[in-house]
């Protein structure tokens, strides 16, 4: 009992805090032109400062009870490019290591290499057993409309064997010439860029590229080091 009063304590701070953050938004005050999503987003973001070390702090105590630790995987998102533009400024670039403008993400196997999908899952899943705070893995596939039993083998797989995993496929569409296939991604003057490949369209303006980054499906486009690393990406099936 007094373990769950204490977990409940930072959540009882931040909502109370949050409550003080939209009181003043509804006031005429400096805060009353942010939007709701950035109040949102600055509640989280203060919360994670004050009350990581305290839950860490408790979940550490529960762990010699034999209770696990709650280890965050992280996502990295943008942070891929900008840590490896880094790295390469402090070290050069490495063959195998710094040579690429982004990071793995977390415990995944690097996204060349050439390793089947079921695998793959295997040997993440001892890994997401070590960080089940955002933890996730995928295989990368091909169109999968005229293989459903693959598709339900690789589910089936990912049921018995891990905590969380998806299939990743391409979603693309250009609003040119009305191309639903995959719009590919080339390089021009050291710049990666989107294009059609069958009427070279490359207005981002007008084409929809969906792509699995980090555990969410993005439509948006990515930084050349994401952009990189969803161009290197390997078929696990």
């Amino acid at each position: 009992m007094k373990k769950t009063i204490l977990n409940l304590i930072p959540g009882i701070i931040t909502l109370l805090f949050a409550v003080v953050l939209l009181s003043l938004r509804a006031g005429s005050t400096p805060w009353k032109n942010i939007g709701i999503v950035e109040t949102v987003s600055i509640v989280y973001a203060i919360a994670s400062v004050l009350f990581s070390p305290y839950l860490m702090i408790i979940n550490y105590k529960s762990a010699a009870k034999k209770t696990a630790i709650p280890l965050y995987g992280t996502p990295l998102e943008s942070t891929t490019y900008k840590f490896a533009k880094c790295l390469q400024k402090r070290f050069g670039k490495i063959s195998g290591v710094t040579d690429k403008n982004y990071i793995t993400n977390s415990y995944h196997v690097h996204v060349t290499e050439d390793i089947d999908a079921f695998s793959k899952l295997a040997l993440e899943a001892k890994f997401q057993a070590l960080s089940p705070g955002g933890a996730i893995s995928y295989v990368e596939v091909p169109n999968m409309q005229d293989n459903i039993p693959a598709v339900l083998n690789v589910m089936k797989f990912i049921y018995d064997n891990i905590m969380y995993a998806e299939l990743n496929t391409k979603s693309d569409y250009c609003q040119v010439c009305g191309y639903d296939g995959e719009i590919q991604i080339k390089e021009d003057d050291g710049k990666l860029v989107w294009e059609c490949p069958n009427c070279k369209n490359r207005d981002q303006a007008k084409m929809n590229v969906a792509r699995r980054t980090c555990g969410y499906i993005g439509s948006q486009y990515w930084n050349q080091g994401r952009t990189q690393e969803i161009k290197e990406r390997v078929l696990h099936l």
